[in-house]
């Protein structure tokens, strides 16, 4: 635009199209051009604007001609789509060797006198497959939505892979995000079960210290079912927490994710916040901890103008939840057997279980985490982590302290002395390998004086020292005992608890009892 003035300006100087051509460097076609239009607009009515008009528009010029791509006959595309359509039924019949080339398809299409170059089955085979990977897909436009402060809240799952103990694991996150503030928070399992997604609800619920009026769900199987004519309903877990959180929910369509606007992308922003300056942690609580902090960090941030009042309009939303019932009891009950080797059996996993209940029938709260063991008495007896690891043993110890004390040497060789704790395990090599019934009387006496393993180890170093080189287990339970006078170690009175613990909502784990007892006496009226 700036040689078209410089043109004109040259023009109305007196200069020939020749004379400015070679002056500015340019095409005579083009100093030409442009020439013819600044006459022309001297003719305007308005010369004036009609001048201006020449000056400020940029030029425009001839495309180059691109020659349009020959479109293949429709025999012929219909003849190669058979043929793919064949090798995909070969493939999935294992006979892959045996798949037609572009070469061979080639060859056939000339067989039956289609003419077509090869180049063109080429490219059209490659059209297809790269459609067959990217359909092409119609694009929408989205609605913006306004929510109203504790009207809706979203959930999803995430998978999040960690190093925990040193073992690479891979770990199911369940996030919630409240839609009018987005504020999000998230909690760590490891499998995504009917367990996690109560449990992951309760912690939710307890830690906003409200409900909200309408959660919102993808068609996650643990969430929602369909009956025999494809009609989605709620699953048991869904009901059992409606009926005590009281929320109604919402289940999107299939594959339509974008119908939860705020949690999709949430699962993305949690995971990318919290687990990529960090993935190595000790133990998962560790990395709930972790995880925690790092939302809570999030929900404090203000960082663009669509986020200026994030603080407030998380205050909002919080104050305008539904009221808090309290804990529901998020755990399945069921009963076990006692095997001979002091053990329950469940999902393929043994856990230990005090050895005077071998034969016995115990009860068993299963958490998404963990199991807690209660005899028939309603008295607690154990707790364990919960495996997934099918085949797996979980041994404690302290379940076997009788037997042993009568088998002594069966200590040495066994899996619950390999199941303690690293230093436990070399107290016991160091000091009492050569007296292993010795061994067994201090945890007999420290279990019985609710003293823990740190205990022992905190009085095996007091006893160090003061110059002991080999250790005794007299020495140890004065050192115990002085501890205990000069330090507050409290004796946690688990042999009175109760069978349920102070859990509402457990009307529902009532009833599961009530059946399970039903079971018994149904058994026991019609023996086999």
């Amino acid at each position: 635009m700036v040689q078209k003035q410089d043109i004109i300006s040259l023009w109305r100087r007196g200069k020939s199209l020749r004379a400015i051509a070679k002056e500015l460097n340019l095409n005579r076609a083009t100093v030409t051009k442009f020439v013819r239009e600044y006459e022309q607009s001297q003719q305007a009515e308005d010369p004036k604007s009609a001048l201006d008009e020449v000056l400020t528009t940029k030029p425009s010029y001839k495309q180059k001609r691109v020659r349009p791509a020959r479109v293949l006959k429709e025999d012929v595309t219909t003849e190669i789509d058979k043929w793919l359509a064949e090798n995909e039924r070969r493939r999935a019949k294992g006979m892959r060797k045996q798949c037609l080339n572009a070469m061979d398809i080639h060859r056939e299409l000339l067989n039956k006198d289609l003419i077509v170059s090869y180049s063109s089955v080429c490219k059209y085979i490659t059209r297809v497959k790269e459609e067959a990977k990217n359909p092409r897909k119609t694009k929408d436009a989205f609605i913006r939505q306004e929510y109203e402060p504790g009207s809706e809240c979203e959930y999803d799952w995430g998978d999040v892979k960690l190093e925990i103990a040193g073992s690479q694991v891979t770990l199911k996150m369940a996030v919630f995000t409240l839609a009018h503030s987005n504020g999000r928070y998230a909690y760590l399992f490891h499998h995504e079960n009917t367990l996690a997604l109560m449990e992951a609800h309760r912690n939710f619920f307890k830690e906003v210290k409200g409900v909200p009026e309408i959660m919102v769900y993808d068609n996650m199987r643990v969430a929602v079912a369909f009956d025999g004519e494809g009609k989605k309903e709620p699953t048991l877990a869904m009901r059992r927490l409606t009926n005590f959180y009281h929320f109604s929910y919402r289940f999107c369509n299939i594959r339509s994710g974008w119908e939860k606007g705020h949690v999709e992308r949430s699962v993305e922003v949690v995971r990318s916040r919290a687990f990529k300056p960090r993935v190595s942690f000790s133990s998962i609580e560790e990395a709930q901890e972790w995880l925690t902090k790092i939302c809570r960090q999030m929900n404090m941030e203000a960082g663009s103008l669509s986020t200026l009042n994030k603080i407030q309009a998380l205050n909002d939303d919080l104050d305008a939840l539904m009221p808090y019932p309290g804990e529901m009891g998020c755990f399945e009950l069921t009963e076990c057997s006692v095997g001979k080797l002091s053990t329950i059996v469940f999902k393929y996993s043994h856990y230990s279980v005090p050895d005077r209940l071998v034969g016995e029938k115990v009860f068993v709260k299963v958490y998404s985490e963990k199991l807690v063991i209660y005899d028939n008495t309603h008295k607690k007896v154990a707790q364990h982590e919960r495996s997934y690891q099918k085949g797996s043993w979980a041994i404690d110890i302290n379940h076997y302290l009788d037997t042993l004390l009568r088998k002594p040497g069966a200590l040495p060789g066994s899996t619950a002395l390999k199941q303690m704790p690293q230093k436990m395990r070399d107290l016991y090599n160091v000091h009492f390998k050569e007296h292993g019934k010795d061994f067994i009387l201090l945890l007999k006496y420290a279990s019985d004086n609710k003293y823990t393993y740190e205990d022992i180890l905190q009085a095996t170093d007091t006893v160090k020292r003061r110059g002991a080189k080999r250790l005794s287990l007299d020495q140890i339970r004065v050192a115990l005992e002085a501890l205990r006078s000069t330090s507050s170690i409290s004796e946690e009175a688990i042999s009175s608890e109760a069978f349920f613990e102070v859990e509402l909502g457990s009307e529902d784990i009532l009833n599961q009892l009530s059946s399970l007892m039903g079971q018994e006496e149904t058994d026991d009226n019609n023996p086999k």
